[in-house]
């Protein structure tokens, strides 16, 4: 499944998705652009219109940094 972020902090994400999941089952990531590769679990999933927001929260002592811009 692919799916767009909405957006991320340095423990998860929001992602935009055409597919529901279920809440609490766990998740494998990859955002390249952002450099963040791991696991989550899915902590929200709420229909918007005809799509589904999902609320990640990422697992395994995963966290996110924005890059520092040069």
């Amino acid at each position: 499944m692919s799916a767009t972020v909405i957006d991320v902090s340095e423990s998860g994400m929001r992602v935009l998705s055409r597919e529901p999941l279920r809440v609490h089952s766990y998740v494998s990531i990859r955002a390249e652009k952002l450099g963040v590769q791991g696991g989550a679990s899915v902590r929200s999933c709420l229909k918007q219109k005809t799509s589904w927001v999902i609320g990640l929260e990422f697992s395994g002592g995963l966290k996110w940094k924005p890059k520092e811009r040069t």
